[in-house]
């Protein structure tokens, strides 16, 4: 139907009596409202691959998500399993915007409840470096034409109640932890899953430490820090970004959510969102 639209001759507006105008505007209409049904049902389907409600209470005493994809859809996703004493967290940022990020989001969720649930692996980045392969070997016909740059940015941790141990290992991702002792930042590496490799063999590696009570986690997509506004209408620094988590972290999870998302609000003003949006904090 949109094909055939596209394909008819173009006319000039003056040649174009009212009638025929209206039956061109209607035909418009039902296009987009097809396209934005469609889009819109997908939305939906997306939103039930992200973990819910019970899923995080299950597996944190305190957690907040802000989920704003720019189009309807995107390629931000959080994800989130157990597995023994683990609870195994992840947030990603794939590229592109609307369907083409959201089709990438269900591939990098696919694979890390295939790799994560499903095989045999010894540290976080032996995670990744599974991901990365299988990524790859999707992607493997287009790689002589040079047409092909899809990645994924990936922050993955884990978090043992027990012992209190937790791991990160990260594609260009971060984790920022907050607590009593200050804010640090744990880097991942700087290269992402998939996308043209320079090097010849990646490695992802696993960073591990042992948290204080009362400890808030933070993951984030660039979505937030990316945003044009201000009084200067510039992108948002991840140094104010990192000075609000800072700020807010001894408060209740669902509080920061607002005060976030207000942020946010606040500072976009009247210029138009710039990319998906995603944040996930849990207090461990």
């Amino acid at each position: 139907m949109i094909s055939n639209f596209i394909d008819e001759p173009i006319q000039r507006v003056d040649s174009i009596d009212s009638s025929e105008l209206r039956k061109k505007y209607l035909r418009l209409y039902d296009i987009n409202k097809e396209l934005f049904n469609s889009v819109s049902y997908a939305a939906t389907i997306q939103q039930a691959l992200l973990p819910q409600l019970r899923h995080f209470e299950r597996a944190f005493e305190e957690y907040f998500v802000i989920y704003q994809p720019q189009n309807i859809i995107g390629g931000d996703f959080y994800w989130l399993t157990r597995k023994d004493d683990w609870s195994i967290f992840a947030l990603a940022d794939c590229t592109g915007h609307g369907v083409s990020g959201a089709m990438l989001s269900v591939l990098g969720i696919s694979y890390l409840n295939y790799i994560v649930l499903g095989k045999e692996w010894d540290t976080l980045g032996h995670v990744l470096h599974k991901i990365d392969k299988k990524w790859i070997d999707a992607f493997h016909m287009f790689l002589d034409q040079r047409v092909n740059n899809d990645w994924m940015e990936i922050s993955l941790a884990a978090f043992n109640s027990k012992t209190r141990e937790l791991r990160f290992s990260g594609a260009r991702g971060k984790l920022i932890i907050v607590n009593k002792n200050g804010t640090q930042i744990l880097k991942g590496h700087n290269y992402p899953i998939g996308g043209w490799q320079i090097e010849k063999n990646r490695t992802y590696e696993e960073q591990t430490m042992i948290l204080p009570e009362r400890t808030m986690v933070y993951m984030t997509s660039d979505g937030f820090q990316h945003q044009f506004g201000g009084t200067e209408n510039k992108k948002m620094s991840a140094k104010t970004f990192f000075n609000y988590l800072s700020g807010i972290f001894n408060l209740p999870a669902d509080i920061q959510k607002t005060f976030l998302v207000t942020a946010f609000s606040d500072w976009k003003n009247n210029n138009i969102q710039t990319d998906d949006v995603c944040v996930l904090g849990v207090r461990l």
